[in-house]
């Protein structure tokens, strides 16, 4: 709701694909600033007409070690998790700024700070997690905010 009519005004389509019930511990305002600035990036990304995918799937969480690029792990090498996707058809991520992505002030962009990504990394890592991506330019860009899998009877429901 809160970037509707900026995607709206771009002819950016803004798809919520369905998802199996899946379990996860966060801070929902810091998980929605982690989503905000990876919509915002793959608007910006898009610029026009385009197509931005948001979708939630279960997973396994890389070992220690593992390539940050990645975001499915090696059979049987990691611990369950839940992926939370962020799908654009912009422009991709170019190689030599993929040396940099997560680094703080690195930027590409004339009025950005730099600080967007190197956040919402942090965040991702305070919850345990690990915020991973795929890119291939001209095609797009998915990143996932790999989270521990939690289990259902851990969560009190609001009545």
């Amino acid at each position: 709701g809160l970037l509707g009519s900026q995607l709206e005004k771009a002819s950016i389509r803004l798809n919520v694909a369905t998802a199996p019930a899946l379990w996860i511990r966060v801070d929902p305002q810091q998980i929605d600033q982690v989503l905000i600035n990876l919509i915002q990036n793959a608007a910006e990304s898009i610029g026009r007409d385009g197509t931005i995918t948001l979708r939630a799937r279960s997973g396994l969480m890389p070992l220690a070690g593992s390539p940050s690029r990645s975001i499915r792990a090696k059979a049987g090498q990691g611990t369950p998790a839940v992926v939370l996707e962020v799908a654009d058809t912009g422009k991709g991520i170019h190689p030599k700024v993929q040396e940099r992505l997560f680094d703080p002030f690195f930027t590409t962009k004339e009025a950005g700070t730099g600080l967007g990504l190197s956040i919402a990394a942090r965040i991702v890592e305070k919850h345990g997690g690990a915020l991973q991506y795929q890119t291939e330019v001209d095609r797009g860009t998915t990143f996932g905010i790999v989270l521990p899998l939690g289990k259902q009877h851990e969560y009190k429901t609001q009545t």
